[in-house]
């Protein structure tokens, strides 16, 4: 499992995220988005360090929004999908997300 990768993975979603932002609702990335600015290295190192082989959700703005997030032992590989209360409130984005993680590989088999 690559930093580099995952970064890069977290930044192309953040930069989808301002592309789907409906008035009311706000960026469906704003917690995520606040994790890779104030706690950027903290983050990435919770999930490169994760060993448990167990499913994580992290939410990824203040309502509903979410990644269920795990790490493969074997591989050992970034596994992600997004869904959640608030996935219909955010068609295009949720869309392209899940295009994002086919394109990283990390899509969920």
């Amino acid at each position: 499992m690559d930093k580099f990768k995952l970064k890069s993975f977290f930044l192309e979603l953040l930069e989808l995220s301002y592309q789907d932002i409906r008035p009311g609702w706000g960026n469906p990335c704003s917690i995520l988005l606040n994790k890779m600015i104030m706690y950027q290295d903290p983050f990435l190192d919770n999930i490169l360090g994760d060993y448990t082989n167990e499913s994580h959700e992290l939410k990824l703005n203040g309502a509903g929004l979410k990644m269920y997030w795990k790490v493969n032992r074997e591989p050992r590989e970034f596994k992600c999908n997004i869904s959640g209360d608030q996935s219909r409130e955010y068609p295009m984005f949720v869309a392209q997300a899940r295009q994002l993680i086919k394109k990283y590989k990390f899509n969920k088999r």
